[in-house]
């Protein structure tokens, strides 16, 4: 008997309240993990606390073997109250992230936004990117189901889904969304976007494999 092959024809999102959910981002059918999870309140503390007084801010580091998280940060924003708390919740997402994908080397970048970063729909040209909004409103995203794709390779047409569609990863959560440059994955990453922040600063976290 030949066993029938089954077509993948529409990607899917996990999310769920146990970490364990992450890897199901290796499934072929899923092309978006959301851990949705609380954030403890010093760590609650010291995002909204750094994301208010910095204002805006952009600092990239790449990790080989070393957790030197605290190069990400200001020297004085590491006498904020909740520092530990905030950096100890990164190294620990960090080590996910590593556990999951066993990079050689990884990329880590921390961003205050008080502006739309990307207000248009897109995809991101990356096998996988790790995502937490420590502070602020978190990234949103639109259903398989909502999404246009162009017939050809190049930039999404701009998405006419209507606002009750557009969904958010939760503040504090921890989303991994694959990109197109994930093996077999071409055509079908997750579309997101930065939202509107509104009156409070974004402190965002992202995490990108370099090799």
């Amino acid at each position: 008997m030949i066993a029938e092959i089954e077509t993948v024809t529409r990607p899917v999102t996990v999310q769920n309240t146990h970490p364990e959910c992450l890897t199901e981002i290796f499934r072929e059918d899923v092309n978006l993990t959301v851990w949705q999870r609380e954030l403890s309140q010093d760590c609650r503390e010291f995002a909204d606390q750094f994301a208010a007084r910095v204002g805006k801010y952009n600092r990239f580091v790449a990790l080989e073997n070393s957790l030197s998280i605290w190069e990400l940060l200001p020297k004085w924003a590491l006498e904020l109250k909740g520092i530990e708390s905030w950096l100890a919740d990164v190294e620990d997402v960090v080590e996910m992230y590593r556990c999951l994908f066993e990079p050689d080397a990884l990329g880590v970048r921390l961003q205050v936004l008080d502006t739309t970063m990307c207000q248009r729909f897109h995809i991101d040209r990356v096998p996988a990117r790790l995502l937490v909004t420590y502070s602020g409103r978190g990234t949103e995203w639109i259903d398989e189901s909502n999404v246009e794709r162009s017939s050809s390779p190049g930039q999404l047409p701009e998405q006419s889904v209507a606002p009750s569609g557009i969904k958010e990863i939760p503040t504090g959560a921890v989303a991994i969304l694959k990109g197109e440059a994930w093996v077999g994955n071409e055509g079908r990453g997750i579309v997101h976007r930065s939202p509107d922040p509104g009156s409070a600063s974004r402190l965002l976290l992202s995490l990108d494999w370099l090799s």
